[in-house]
């Protein structure tokens, strides 16, 4: 899919890999809507976006909020008419021990990580379906969403639910013959962010936000299903789906520090 003179939507704009790709995309003459919690940052990243060549509209508001992203679509089509690519972006993933973390913490993980997306995807999908022209919905999920992994016992609950809720729309797309819609799922390795310095998880093969970015463009012009990357990572989680149970879990606690 062509990502040039396009309406483009990022949630969890702010900072990380969504900032790194309204970043790339901003070389390419976009109409970009950015939408985030914090709104110096936010701006910041607009600002940046403008100084490219393209045009930014920029949303403060949490995407736990659904009458937030139900206004966000709306604010969209108003303006534009159509919302081309949709990039939902919102997540957290903190070490988190199942033995000791609270309903709360485990809960406000799944909110934010799958909440935010069926809160952005329901009027997104309503939106797509009226419109024409080829058109994307892209979710930035994990390699973590395939088993369960030490510390991260709720983020890769909340991202498997979200992997899955996906590929039931995919098959369901399909069913119903709606041909323009493209449902994609990222899977990224390890990213440099800000959120995971220091955050006491192993990052092997860990590559920048925006080597981050130019795979996410990549698997955008490609209109992949499921885009993994980097190579490394993602091959060795191909690997860990296909071994026996008993030797997934220890290699994977071997790898977990013993005072968490």
């Amino acid at each position: 899919m062509n990502y040039k003179n396009k309406v483009i939507l990022i949630t969890g704009a702010s900072s990380g890999i969504g900032r790194a790709t309204a970043l790339a995309l901003a070389k390419f003459q976009n109409k970009i809507i950015l939408t985030a919690r914090r709104e110096s940052l936010l701006e910041q990243v607009s600002q940046e976006i403008i100084k490219q060549g393209s045009e930014c509209i920029t949303y403060v508001g949490d995407g736990r909020d659904e009458a937030h992203a139900e206004f966000v679509v709306q604010e969209i089509v108003k303006k534009f008419g159509k919302i081309d690519i949709a990039l939902l972006n919102i997540g957290i993933g903190p070490p988190s021990n199942t033995l000791t973390a609270s309903a709360k913490t485990i809960l406000d993980c799944m909110n934010i990580n799958y909440g935010s997306l069926i809160n952005f995807y329901v009027p997104l999908i309503r939106q797509m379906k009226k419109q024409k022209d080829t058109c994307m919905i892209s979710h930035m999920n994990s390699l973590a969403t395939y088993f369960g992994i030490p510390m991260q016992g709720d983020y890769t609950a909340s991202k498997g639910a979200a992997r899955l809720f996906l590929e039931t729309a995919r098959m369901e797309l399909e069913h119903f013959g709606i041909k323009h819609i493209r449902i994609q799922t990222l899977h990224p390795g390890f990213v440099d962010t800000e959120a995971v310095k220091n955050d006491g998880i192993p990052a092997p093969n860990q590559i920048s936000e925006e080597e981050a970015a130019s795979f996410i463009l990549k698997g955008f012009r490609k209109e992949w299903k499921e885009n993994r990357f980097p190579f490394g990572t993602s091959f060795a989680t191909r690997i860990g789906r296909i071994v026996p149970l008993w030797l997934r879990t220890k290699i994977l606690l071997a790898e977990t520090p013993k005072n968490f």
